[in-house]
């Protein structure tokens, strides 16, 4: 099953229900945009959502999927896949959020580093200094330990 025939599946059942994107993204706690993008086959839903979502529409999750004559091994096939496509947005949503922390990280050493140079310009030595630069060496660890993270993620192919 692709992601176009299950979002159409989706659809039919949702509006058979008279139900709203809405209504259903409440159900199941996610978005509407959420819901949207899978009845316009941009993604499929999380594999953990698809028993809520079949019980929600009033359907099996072998129905919802169109599996009801498929053999187990296609069974086996098409879970196994939602399954990597899950993984694979999992692993690109964590690289996302690693750059963006490693960005605001950058910038806070920046700030931290502009704020102790300004300390020693103008001769304020002691407590503020010490806290700043302290600071820094914490937000360099932070940064070494972001690089790490995404080096470590695997590689999305």
């Amino acid at each position: 099953m692709d992601a176009t025939m299950l979002g159409e599946k989706i659809t039919a059942l949702r509006k058979e229900k008279g139900m709203t994107q809405k209504d259903l993204a409440a159900l199941l706690h996610v978005t509407d945009k959420a819901v949207s993008k899978w009845e316009r086959g941009l993604n499929f839903p999380e594999i953990t959502l698809l028993e809520p979502l079949a019980s929600a529409l009033n359907t099996s999750v072998v129905q919802l999927l169109s599996l009801e004559d498929a053999s187990k091994e296609k069974m086996a096939e098409t879970f196994a896949m939602l399954s990597a496509k899950e993984k694979r947005q999992l692993i690109k949503e964590m690289k996302n959020k690693a750059v963006i922390k490693l960005v605001i990280e950058v910038i806070l050493l920046a700030a931290l580093s502009c704020a102790s140079k300004l300390f020693a310009d103008r001769g304020i030595y002691g407590l503020a200094q010490i806290v700043t630069m302290g600071m820094t060496g914490f937000v360099g660890i932070l940064i070494g330990s972001e690089i790490y993270a995404i080096k470590k993620l695997p590689k999305l192919g």
